[in-house]
Parts: structure tokens; sequence; C-alpha cells
């Protein structure tokens, strides 16, 4: 009987120990963090225009191409007012060998403080076709610090960037 019961605990704390692994920090935040987080970004850069030369990624219309890169696992979904398209790195680059040079939209790897800091790198860059003979001194970016609050994530530009 004695056996029976030393081995429900430590079946027990074997699985509280699990439980805990599963839910602690060093797991990072979840997918549906990084979808809200990158939702938020998107809408501050673009519906708010806090992204640096704004006027030249929308100067061709409203249709915008986003970097799969880093945002693999993300439901981008919507942003009010455009048409994201999401493209990997090679098909950017095979757009631009096709269709000629073009802005496009990235992020660059988030990083993690903790379950409830992150800092988010965000901007925008030339893709340049392999025969293009320009050179390109516009683009730029955002840097992000969010926060979970309890009414959600709460973002602040800490820096911004144009080249």
């Amino acid at each position: 009987m004695k056996f029976r019961q030393a081995y429900m605990i430590i079946l027990l704390l074997l699985i509280a120990l699990v439980a805990c692994q599963a839910a602690s920090p060093e797991e990072g935040f979840i997918k549906e963090d990084k979808s809200e987080i990158v939702q938020l970004t998107l809408e501050r850069a673009l519906v708010d225009q806090e992204i640096p030369d704004y006027g030249l990624l929308t100067a061709e219309g409203n249709e915008l191409i986003l970097s799969s890169e880093n945002i693999e696992d993300v439901d981008v979904g919507e942003v009010p007012g455009f048409d994201l398209v999401v493209l990997s790195p090679e098909e950017i680059q095979a757009k631009a060998d096709a269709e000629g040079d073009f802005l496009y939209l990235f992020f660059n790897p988030f990083e993690e403080e903790s379950v409830d800091r992150v800092n988010v790198s965000f901007g925008s860059q030339w893709a340049v076709a392999q025969d293009s003979t320009s050179g390109y001194l516009s683009g730029g970016g955002l840097q992000l610090v969010y926060d979970r609050q309890p009414e959600g994530w709460v973002g602040e530009v800490t820096a911004m960037w144009i080249s």
C-alpha cells in the first residue's frame, strides 16, 4: 500500500513539474501574441503612417509586399486600407527580377526580453533586380518595445531610422 502511495505522489510531482515547465517564461510568448504584435505594428506603421518614407511606400497604390521572413508562423490578418501580399525572400527577389525594383516591408527577428516584453524592428527596403543599375537612399523603419498590459500589448516607438 505504501509503495502505491509513493508511486502516486511521484507521478503527481512529475506531472506538476512538466506543467510548470510548459508555462515557464523560457518558452516565450505564444503564436497569438506574435500575431497580435505583428498586427499592431503594421497598423501603427501603415494606418497611422508612422513608418519613415510612408509616402514612397504608397506612391504606387495600397498593395504592399511584406516579407514572410521572421513571421512565417504568423497569421498577418488584414490592415485597413491596404492589400498586403506576403512573399518569401526568394519570391520577393523573383518579383524584382521580373518586374523591376520595388520597396517591401520586413520584420527583423523578435527579441524577447520576457513573456511580457518584446523588442520589434520593422522597416522597408528595396528589392533590387539582379540586372538593376540603380542605388537607393530611401526606406526606413521603426524600433518598438511592446509590454503586455491587462488590456493587451502596448507598444512604444524607441527609435526610427531612414536610409
